[in-house]
Order: structure tokens, then C-alpha cells, then sequence
């Protein structure tokens, strides 16, 4: 139980909390089972706080320092977590499920078994966090930082991990269906048994290598570096074999292939089937228990090649033109010159408008982004949220380098054109800064 004098000094307001807190440096408040639902903390001091089983559901948590704190079995359900710094905290347990946790820190956090399904995690960091069996069910993850993060046996269906660094983080057993993967960064994610389906998107994705077990063991390739398009062409070959587990426990997931039906059946309680998609990528597939071997031979699509005639329906011997002595030079010659010049000119820039209008829209989707999940009204509230669009482009090095080329080839103020947010202003001359 919450010990009354440090729940009724909470209750006081945040101003008096902090002051209380910074003249008791050594002494860790006790607010397990506190009845905070609701509660303005907003900046609060939290830090190593005791908090099991505590009710803090729709609480205002914005930029509360809560390091270290003891949240085990709270309730946090629909929680304003916005900014907060849950390093090394210990939310094993925790209800988090609808809680808004932009830009929110879980360095080193405990989230074993939490449940964080729909939570709004943008450019969250929880790198190194342990997240094992987490359920993370259609969570908004783009942009967040999931390096060497421990997902063993976590529920990623359906969730948003665009843009996402998943780098060395450990993926085993894990869910993914329909998740999406768009521009994430998997290089030296562990992929063992992990559970994807037709429907998860791993278009784009940034993956040198993998992992095939566990502590870093069955590098693929085992050396060197996947190529281009390499990873997820593997993964989109490899899904067009499937395996049937049986689990009491499971709910069913629909596959496209199908699969013969008159095989006989031992009488078993009733279970529920899921269809999972293979879990490592071998040359043979082979299905579970008892079925046997299936040796799958994939082949590309062969598309028919056609090679224009650019000379067809033109004249092949036009009249040759030629400039004699006797030709007069036309009175606006210098400034037909400059006309073809400004034509030439002009060219180049559409040619390599496509590369930056490609840069520009994805800059302007981070913009538009942490504008949904940031407030920009005055200016400091431009700046935080410049800077967050400036940590997430520099956590993603693909990114960082063609935002870099094209702010040096094109210019801010022709950058700027093809970006239609007002943060722009703010950021592309900060990147214009980078070395």
C-alpha cells in the first residue's frame, strides 16, 4: 500500500513534490497502489519511485523523470507519456495499452510482458530495453530506436515500425504479421523462428546481415553483405512455403497456398490451427512434424523486353543543314544562346527532381508526423520537434546521407519548394550545418 503522507503530498501539486523530493534526495517514495487516475504530473519527479500496481490511467506524465522507478503492474492505460524518462525502469506487467509515448526514453527498461497494443511509440527510444514477450499488437514504432532491443516472443502484428532501427535488436519467435517494415534498419537482428506472413511489409528494408539463432549465431550471408533488394526478395521467396503448427493457444492466420485437407486427423482436443510462414530461410523447406520434405524451385517472373525505335516514323534521311559564309548570324544570337543555356539548365534540375522530390517527400512525412504528435505553436515547440525530425534522420544513415546530398545539390531554397511544411525552414538549414 501507498504511503499516505508521500500519496496526500502528491496530491498537493507537482511544484511541492519536487521541492520535497530535491531536499530528500535518499529517501524513495512509496506509491504502490496509489489512486492516480488522471492525475496532472506533469515534470513530475518520479524518479526511483515506488509505483506497483499503481492506477495512473489518463494521467499526465508529459516530460516526467521517472529513471529507475518500480511501475510493475501499473495500470497506464491511455497515460500522456510524452518526453518521459523511463530508463531503467521496471515495467514488467504494465498496462500501457492506447498510452502516448512520443519521444518517450525505455534505455535499458524492463518491459517484459507489457502490454503496449495500439500505443502511439514514435521516435520512441528503447534501445537496449527488454521487450520479451511484449505485446506490441498495431503500436506505432516509426522512427524509434530498437537497437540491440531485446523482442523475443513479442507481438509485433500489424504494428508500424517504419523507419524503425531494429539494428542488432533480437527478433526471435516473434510475431510480425502485417507489420510494417518500410525503410527499417535489420542489420544483425536475430530472426530465429520468427513468425511473417504475405502481408508484412519489408519493402525498402536496410539489412547488411542477419542472424539465424540466437547470441549471434548463423550469420547470413555468412560474410560480407546482403545486396541491394537481396534480404527482401529472400523473405518474399521463402513465404510461398508454409507450415501448419498446432496450438491450443494461437489464434488462426490465413495463408494463400493451399494446402490438402484429407489427411487423417488423431483425436486431440480441440485446438485452434495457425498457418505460420516458415521461420529461417534454407534452400530446402521442410513442414512440421511428421509432413513430409517439400522442396520448393521458385522462378522469377520473365518479362518480354522491348527496345523502342526512336527513329521510327521520322524522316532517316533528313536534309543536312550546314552554316556557309554566305548565311546571315541572326540578331539575337547572344540571346538565343542564353535561352538554350536556361533550356539546358532547366533540364538538369528535372532530371534530378525526381531523387529530391523522393528525399523531400519523405522529409515532409517525418514533419507531418511529429506535427500530429508534437505541439509547434511557439517557437520553442518548432525547435523541439525540429530537433526530434533531426535525431530521427541522423539515426538512419541511408537517410542522413541523401538528405545531405540533396540540400548540397539542390539547395535549400529549392528544397524548400518541394517540401510544403513550415518546420522545413527551421530544419534544412540546420542539416545545411552537417560536415
Amino acid at each position: 500500500m501507498a504511503n499516505e503522507e508521500h500519496a496526500a503530498l502528491l496530491k498537493q501539486g507537482v511544484e511541492p513534490w519536487n521541492q520535497w523530493r530535491e531536499a530528500n534526495p535518499e529517501l524513495v517514495p512509496d506509491l504502490s497502489q496509489a489512486s492516480l487516475s488522471r492525475a496532472n504530473l506533469n515534470e513530475a519527479n518520479l524518479s526511483g519511485v515506488n509505483l506497483q500496481n499503481a492506477d495512473l490511467r489518463m494521467a499526465n506524465l508529459s516530460d516526467a523523470n521517472l529513471q529507475g522507478a518500480d511501475l510493475s503492474s501499473a495500470d497506464l492505460r491511455g497515460a500522456n507519456l510524452r518526453g518521459v524518462n523511463l530508463n531503467l525502469a521496471n515495467l514488467t506487467g504494465t498496462d500501457l495499452n492506447g498510452a502516448y509515448l512520443t519521444l518517450v526514453n525505455f534505455i535499458d527498461a524492463n518491459l517484459t510482458a507489457v502490454n503496449l497494443s495500439e500505443a502511439n511509440l514514435r521516435i520512441a527510444n528503447l534501445s537496449r530495453a527488454n521487450l520479451s514477450e511484449a505485446n506490441l499488437r498495431m503500436a506505432n514504432l516509426s522512427g524509434a530506436n530498437l537497437s540491440e532491443a531485446n523482442l523475443q516472443v513479442a507481438n509485433l502484428n500489424d504494428a508500424n515500425l517504419r523507419m524503425a532501427n531494429l539494428s542488432d535488436a533480437n527478433l526471435e519467435k516473434t510475431q510480425v504479421l502485417s507489420a510494417n517494415f518500410n525503410k527499417a534498419i535489420l542489420t544483425g537482428t536475430c530472426l530465429q523462428d520468427w513468425q511473417i506472413n504475405s502481408a508484412t511489409n519489408l519493402n525498402e528494408v536496410i539489412c547488411d546481415y542477419i542472424y539465424l539463432q540466437a547470441d549471434q549465431q548463423k550469420r547470413h550471408p555468412h560474410q560480407g553483405s546482403f545486396a541491394p533488394g537481396e534480404f527482401t526478395q529472400l523473405w518474399r521467396q521463402h513465404l510461398n512455403t508454409v507450415q501448419v503448427k498446432v496450438s491450443p493457444d494461437v489464434a488462426p492466420v490465413q495463408a494463400s497456398p493451399a494446402q490438402p485437407t484429407n489427411a487423417p486427423v488423431a483425436s486431440v482436443p480441440e485446438v485452434k490451427v495457425e498457418i505460420q510462414q516458415p521461420q529461417t530461410p534454407p534452400v530446402n523447406y521442410t513442414a512440421t512434424a511428421g509432413a513430409p520434405e517439400v522442396k520448393v524451385d521458385i522462378q522469377p517472373p520473365v518479362y518480354d523486353t522491348v527496345t523502342p525505335n526512336i527513329a521510327e516514323g521520322i524522316n532517316q534521311n533528313p536534309p543536312s543543314a550546314s552554316l556557309s559564309d554566305n548565311t546571315p548570324i541572326p540578331p539575337n544570337l547572344q540571346q538565343a544562346v542564353s535561352e538554350v543555356h536556361r533550356i539546358l539548365e532547366q533540364l538538369d534540375q528535372n532530371l534530378a527532381q525526381p531523387k529530391w522530390a523522393e528525399v523531400a517527400a519523405e522529409v515532409q512525412q517525418l514533419l507531418q508526423e511529429l506535427s500530429q504528435t508534437c505541439p509547434t505553436t511557439t517557437p520553442l515547440e518548432k525547435v523541439i520537434a525540429v530537433a526530434a525530425a533531426i535525431k530521427q534522420i541522423e539515426s538512419n544513415s541511408p537517410l542522413k546521407a541523401r538528405v545531405i546530398d540533396a540540400v548540397q545539390s539542390a539547395g535549400i531554397t529549392r528544397l524548400q519548394e518541394y517540401i510544403n511544411h513550415p518546420l522545413s525552414k527551421i530544419l534544412l538549414p540546420a542539416i545545411a550545418e552537417w560536415k
